[in-house]
């Protein structure tokens, strides 16, 4: 079933036009907190965390634990209107909240790896929670990015306590996109430095401040941290091993031998960049927990929001420069009920939710179903087809239904003049919404459009092309772009995945985390190769006079490192060899991409 849910889920928060983010429910009670408790681990490593209560409770509270690597400080503010104010938030509605700083950052003992030691010390933590004479026994997760990823690598360890989690654009938990920083064995590059370099380094402090923009053009990249002053990370480490590398078996990813065992509601957002994966995970604690009890009671909602704004949006949003209309709804409400019904009343009657909520961009309301992919859906292949020049939106290529036709298309890429992302030029990388005319004029980018729509059509689901290409480099990259045109000509991105040319043989796999990196192809120069081209997800109204567009290029710069076109190390390698690339759409290579059209 799917279904219109626009008035079920309208905000209670004011009237229609109002632009303020839902407010938490009004409190229940005052909060007293404990700073600096100290939570031993397994090898006598010290973990620091904040105990908030509510003042005047008399029996044992069910607990929301957040790990964070952001330090826990900023929770001490009242502000419901940040992130860091749902610790007095959920504590002033009778939980005890513990937020507590991650191995090896701010006010916590040992050294700081990413993931690394995620789902050990998150285990260890809910033991130690549940053991506590202030608690009932039943600890929740919650957190965003870093914060979801840490819940859904400690998940499959089982902690007898954990009764529910709550993790938000978590997505970097699976073994095939680690911390969100690689996509198809691409690093993604732009924010994953700056992450790394501000955030992710062992001293818990931000460097002396660069411009990025122009840092990120340097090579080698394995280099940039020393060269930028920046502290001690592990940058090197994780941008020179391969995805297929032995070396990243060391970290608890989710994989198809994960086997949790704890009710999931997973919040995710069309403008992030891993939100396939956080629909994967949805799936996967279906159909890979350990009881019926978990299998029935995975939960899944997507806002058309950048990463970790899905609570603070505000009406109008803005996904960077497409207007979404009013995306808000009631999360604190939802959130609470979630941890009342599985902290304190054990799970006790049906949660009653629908499975599946999603956002449709374009017809801006939110929709239910009960499974993903959607009930219904059809995957249809829209096949490019041009006259041999699809280059620039002012070139010959065409999208439809209709077998491709028509000669190959060419174009040069130069990993020293990269194709542009500009919906990264200001995040760099981090998932918006930009007009892509200008970049479509450029000669190294084809243009797929289809003709105006007559009747209009929803496109929700995952997102797949697949290519039929050569080049004249021994390696070189696929980058697919999904648009919205408008009628008045503005063409905003919906999302974009990359294939790199040698390990062309791991994107077959299904499901995605399943996909297998440790055996690299190289490219016979000139020869014809199928490559199927990964986009994650996406939800999107076609409205009448709207057109679909596809833009095939080899680069997306900053948001992906630049393929040198050498099967180098991605990390090593100083030197670039332009590559001229072709892609094929006839009968025999039906170029396409796959949309998933909901009736």
């Amino acid at each position: 079933m799917i279904g219109d849910s626009r008035a079920q889920q309208r905000p209670a928060s004011g009237q229609e036009g109002e632009r303020d983010v839902v407010p938490f429910p009004k409190p229940l009670f005052e909060v007293d907190l404990e700073k600096d408790v100290c939570i031993p681990m397994r090898d006598e490593v010290g973990l620091y965390a904040d105990i908030y209560r509510p003042r005047g409770a008399r029996h044992r509270l069910a607990t929301i634990l957040i790990r964070t690597q952001y330090n826990k400080a900023p929770y001490r503010e009242r502000d419901s209107k940040t992130c860091e104010g749902v610790a007095y938030q959920f504590a002033s509605q009778g939980f005890t909240v513990v937020v507590q700083d991650i191995r090896g950052r701010f006010r916590s003992e040992g050294v700081f790896h990413p993931a690394a030691s995620d789902a050990d010390d998150g285990y260890h933590t809910v033991a130690w929670v549940a053991a506590q004479p202030w608690s009932n026994g039943k600890v929740g997760g919650y957190g965003c990015s870093a914060l979801g990823i840490n819940q859904v690598m400690m998940a499959p360890r089982r902690p007898p306590a954990l009764a529910a989690i709550l993790p938000q654009a978590s997505g970097g938990a699976m073994r095939n996109r680690p911390f969100g920083i690689i996509s198809s064995g691409v690093p993604e590059f732009g924010w994953a430095f700056e992450w790394f370099r501000d955030l992710g380094n062992q001293r818990s402090q931000v460097p002396p401040a660069i411009e990025y923009l122009d840092f990120l053009q340097t090579l080698p990249l394995a280099d940039m941290n020393e060269r930028s002053g920046g502290f001690p990370n592990d940058w090197r480490d994780w941008i020179t091993h391969e995805l297929g590398d032995l070396w990243w078996r060391q970290f608890a990813f989710f994989d198809e031998n994960s086997r949790p065992d704890v009710p999931g509601l997973f919040i995710e957002s069309w403008y992030d960049n891993s939100v396939n994966e956080g629909i994967d995970l949805f799936n996967a604690f279906k159909n890979q927990s350990m009881t019926e009890r978990s299998r029935r009671n995975q939960y899944l909602i997507i806002s058309p929001t950048q990463h970790c704004q899905s609570e603070w949006a505000q009406s109008p949003y803005l996904a960077g420069e497409r207007d979404l209309g009013d995306v808000r709804q009631d999360y604190w409400s939802i959130y609470l009920r979630w941890f009342d019904h599985w902290l304190r009343r054990d799970g006790k009657g049906e949660f009653n939710m629908p499975h599946v909520q999603y956002y449709l961009m374009g017809a801006n309301r939110w929709k239910f179903a009960d499974t993903w992919p959607l009930p219904g859906t059809r995957f249809t292949p829209y096949y490019f087809s041009s006259g041999g020049h699809a280059n620039t939106n002012i070139g010959d290529g065409k999208l439809s239904t209709a077998m491709a036709s028509g000669p190959a298309d060419h174009y040069r890429y130069d990993p020293a003049d990269p194709t542009p992302s500009p919906e990264a030029i200001h995040t760099r990388g981090d998932g918006s919404a930009a007009d892509q005319r200008e970049v479509d004029l450029r000669p190294d980018r084809l243009v797929y459009t289809t003709e105006p729509l007559r009747l209009g059509v929803e496109v929700t689901g995952p997102l797949r092309a697949v290519l039929y290409v050569s080049s004249s480099a021994v390696d070189t990259d696929f980058v697919v772009t999904l648009s919205d045109v408008y009628p008045d000509g503005r063409v905003y991105n919906l999302q974009k995945g990359v294939a790199r040319a040698r390990y062309r043989n791991a994107y077959t796999a299904q499901p995605r985390y399943r996909e297998d990196y440790s055996g690299p192809s190289l490219l016979t120069p000139g020869k014809i190769y199928r490559i199927e081209v990964n986009m994650e997800a996406t939800g999107n109204w076609f409205g009448p006079d709207h057109r679909i567009r596809v833009q095939v290029a080899s680069s997306s710069f900053p948001h992906f490192a630049r393929n040198l076109n050498t099967a180098g190390n991605s990390g090593t390698e100083t030197a670039a060899v332009v590559a001229q690339n072709t892609l094929y759409h006839d009968n025999d290579h039906p170029s396409n991409i796959m949309l998933p059209v909901v009736p």
